[in-house]
């Protein structure tokens, strides 16, 4: 008989002044790497409107001196309430 291990994923998550940006991975510096891919789309897309923000905008690699990413794990298959599993 096979044992089925559930398949699991983390959502990294920033929330900034204007928008919730969110990352999907199976760990959680997969879904780091995907939220700060979905920043860093939005910042070039920024300064391509307002190149005299550059200054003002961080980059990825200094935006957690700006703004905190929490990460939520969760289980596929699973129902969640408030961040804990229910069933």
């Amino acid at each position: 008989m096979e044992t089925r291990v559930p398949e699991k994923f983390v959502v990294a998550e920033m929330n900034t002044h204007h928008f919730m940006f969110r990352g999907a991975g199976r760990a959680r510096e997969s879904a780091r790497a995907a939220l700060l891919n979905a920043w860093r789309a939005h910042r070039i897309a920024l300064l391509e409107r307002y190149p005299e923000r550059a200054g003002s905008i961080p980059d990825e690699g200094s935006i957690e001196a700006h703004f905190r990413i929490y990460y939520l794990e969760f289980e596929a298959d699973a129902g969640y309430r408030d961040g804990e599993r229910v069933v």
